[in-house]
């Protein structure tokens, strides 16, 4: 397997049970608080249920993330805004644009689905299909819904761990621009700007956003003593749009599209390289029709999509560390997709969300070899096409229950049946809400996995893989407190995962890949959020993630077992926000690629503190600043690549 897709520790009962408690005491009638919702949980979540549902009636563990707080934490790619998400573990090769893995619930790396305005931007060219969530810059983003637990039967493959959701804004009212400019540490510039507005029955949202850094050596200096050090630069131009037009009072067309172009310089395993990088050049586009019927008891969404990612890896010669066996490597891969969705209310207390989507997933690959191996080319696709069902009664206000199927066929393993079931139920009179929720999920075998052979390395790809199954489910409790101004929730969660792809022998000197591997991944999410003025607030999430190998008993990879995060936000004076973040992780292991065989060693613990801070100076002119890892720590994210060390950054946003 790769460091990504190894299996989940014994469950540790007696860890959960004070927890358990905990919860128990908070939900306890005695408490007596009022039913409220503090300032800070969204009125509606879409992505659980893929239509708008009152928060208080979702069933699955939902984190939302708004454009408001996106521009208060200056959050400026995805991987900022997930860091410190409960269940979410986000690993960084090292600097700005490095390779990313993003873990949720201890799931594996590729067990994420990723959405931009309901396009599926996993990447068809990767190895596991994932993304690099370290392209996405955020500044035109409205909102990013992260949904946990499975999510296959309304969202297809991909969704074992669950789904990320960012959602762009829609223009309105008279036109506004903006603009901002950023200087930092490591020789960092941000810019961007935009406009959106509304003529009519026209409405538009267009921003334009770049970042260029030199970067730091990834490489830590223990591993490379009296070797030179060079910085691993990185550049970012990216655009992205939304249009509409109101055809009629219920019809309406958008158009969403996003460019980007990227050039990372990246060092590999322990190795200095200054000519190692890679190029991306990635697109996305979709048209989206949205039609009303029968006063809204029927709304209906058609849309086509289109992704393309072109990446190219290249080593330039360096007498050091010349590679001899693949110094380019170029990669495409596209994906159409084609989706209808029916959201049908046919009673007040009874709604159905259904339709169907498919979508052609291809890869172009080739690798030049030196030394007489002869290039390596492979050029396929895979067709998916799926069906889903899923209903939401609800007959009363205090409880609601979901149910849900969906059956996927893909060309290459045939079909795959999904299920979700949920729940929950609220007690009006102490503000207590329980929720409860069991699926399956399943994840696709790549195209890389069905289809690129290394026959001049002994490895060839298997067409005949199945794709790997979970099942698992969740329980939690919410409880309101001093009127909406205090709110505890605790969740526990638990994921089997079988038929894991994994690397096996297939003859002497032959390798390949087959679905051996097995995985479990359970734990607990914990949240407290207070704001006991108008102008303070205070979060804490804590997360315990177990995740073991089922097949070898050990722990998997990369996974913190202990995440907690402390954030404190506070408005002093009208105009002036002042915010503090401190981040713990603890329990990580990781493999030594730099042995053989790669034993797994545990990492040391860290800890990160973030102050940001912003000041109106004047009505459409902002000042803001932050410094990132305050106490210059050091460490490593996955063994072997420094994370960024004491950082600061100053700007100005001008709104007009």
């Amino acid at each position: 397997m790769t460091p990504d897709s190894v299996p989940l520790v014994r469950s540790h009962r007696a860890a959960l049970a004070p927890l358990c408690a905990v919860a128990a005491a908070l939900a306890a009638p005695g408490l007596r608080a009022q039913q409220a919702t503090p300032a800070t949980l969204p009125e509606t979540v879409v992505t659980a249920d893929r239509t708008a549902v009152p928060a208080e009636q979702v069933n699955a563990s939902v984190t939302v993330i708004t454009a408001e707080e996106i521009e208060r934490r200056q959050l400026r790619t995805l991987n900022d805004a997930l860091r410190d998400a409960p269940g979410v573990a986000v690993i960084q090769s090292g600097g700005p644009g490095k390779s990313t893995s993003v873990f949720l619930r201890g799931a594996n790396a590729n067990h994420t689905l990723v959405l931009i305005d309901g396009v599926r931007v996993g990447d068809p060219s990767q190895v596991n299909g994932a993304p690099n969530l370290a392209h996405f810059l955020l500044d035109n983003v409205e909102r990013i819904e992260i949904v946990r637990g499975p999510m296959s039967t309304l969202w297809g493959s991909d969704a074992i761990g669950g789904v990320i959701n960012l959602v762009t804004r829609k223009g309105s009212g008279a036109l506004k621009a903006t603009a901002f400019g950023e200087l930092g540490s490591f020789g960092t510039f941000n810019a961007g700007g935009g406009v959106q507005g509304a003529e009519g029955r026209f409405n538009y949202n267009l921003a334009l956003l770049a970042t260029t850094t030199q970067g730091f050596s990834t490489v830590p200096r223990r591993y490379s003593p009296g070797i030179k050090n060079e910085p691993d630069g990185y550049w970012n131009v990216s655009f992205n749009g939304r249009v509409g037009f109101d055809v009629s009072d219920n019809f309406q067309l958008s158009l969403f599209s996003r460019y980007g172009m990227t050039r990372t310089d990246y060092d590999a395993f322990l190795s200095e390289d200054p000519n190692l990088r890679e190029r991306t050049w990635q697109t996305s586009q979709r048209l989206q029709a949205d039609w009303s019927l029968f006063d809204g008891r029927w709304k209906q969404t058609l849309g086509l999509s289109f992704v393309q990612v072109k990446r190219r890896d290249i080593d330039g010669f360096d007498p050091i560390n010349f590679d001899p066996f693949s110094p380019d490597s170029r990669n495409r891969g596209r994906r159409w997709q084609l989706d209808w969705k029916n959201e049908v209310r046919l009673h007040e207390t009874f709604g159905l969300v259904f339709g169907v989507d498919a979508y052609r997933d291809s890869l172009h690959a080739r690798s030049t070899y030196n030394f007489g191996f002869p290039d390596n080319k492979v050029d396929r696709s895979t067709r998916t096409a799926g069906a889903y069902l899923n209903a939401r009664w609800t007959p009363f206000e205090a409880l609601s229950l979901t149910a849900g199927g969906r059956l996927e066929d893909h060309d290459a393993f045939g079909t795959a049946a999904t299920f979700r079931l949920g729940g929950t139920y609220t007690f009006s009179d102490t503000g207590t809400r329980l929720r409860a929720a069991f699926g399956t999920a399943f994840k696709a075998p790549s195209l890389d996995q069905l289809y690129l052979d290394f026959p001049a390395f002994g490895f060839f790809a298997n067409p005949n893989l199945k794709p790997e199954r979970s099942v698992g489910g969740e329980v939690g409790v919410d409880q309101s407190l001093w009127g909406g101004r205090a709110r505890i929730g605790v969740t526990l969660f638990r994921s089997d995962i079988r038929k894991l792809i994994a690397s096996t022998a297939c003859g002497v000197g032959c390798t390949t890949l087959t679905n051996v591997g097995k995985a479990r991944s359970q734990g607990v999410e914990a949240s407290l959020e207070v704001r006991p003025w108008e102008t303070m607030s205070f979060r804490i999430d804590y997360t315990f993630t177990d995740a073991r190998d089922r097949v070898t008993d050990e722990p998997l990879i990369r996974r913190p077992r202990h995440a907690l995060d402390l954030t404190a936000n506070w408005t002093p004076l009208p105009g002036w926000t002042l915010g503090a973040e401190l981040a713990h992780r603890s329990g990580r292991t990781d493999r030594d690629f730099s042995q053989f065989p790669s034993p797994i060693t545990h990492l040391e613990a860290y800890r990160t503190i973030r102050f940001t801070t912003s000041y109106d100076v004047s009505k459409g002119v902002r000042l803001f600043g932050r410094v990132e890892n305050l106490t210059n720590r050091r460490y490593d994210e996955p063994l072997g690549f420094q994370a960024p060390r004491l950082g600061a950054y100053a700007g100005v946003r001008i709104s007009l």
